[in-house]
């Protein structure tokens, strides 16, 4: 079965902060927290690890595993989900 690497940034970013009472403190939270996950997935990228894929789409942002050795810790990573096809 085919595996596929996705992130739906915009879910995990805006879509899981409370919208009844929302605040500032919250929305910097999760942004620091997204932020930090998707900087993990910078360092891969930048040493050649992974890539995105260009669809013209910003949600989902499909990665391609380069290297197959990092794809349990791009597994591991909260941003990321797999979609088996």
């Amino acid at each position: 079965m085919l595996k596929t690497y996705v992130i739906w940034w915009h879910s995990k970013f805006i879509d899981e902060i409370n919208v009844k009472t929302p605040t500032i403190a919250e929305i910097i939270d999760k942004t620091n927290k997204t932020i930090e996950s998707l900087q993990k997935l910078q360092k891969l990228e930048a040493m050649g690890k992974i890539k995105v894929k260009t669809t013209g789409s910003l949600n989902p942002i499909y990665l391609e595993i380069i290297d197959h050795s990092v794809e349990s810790e791009v597994a591991r990573n909260p941003l990321v989900e797999i979609l088996n096809e």
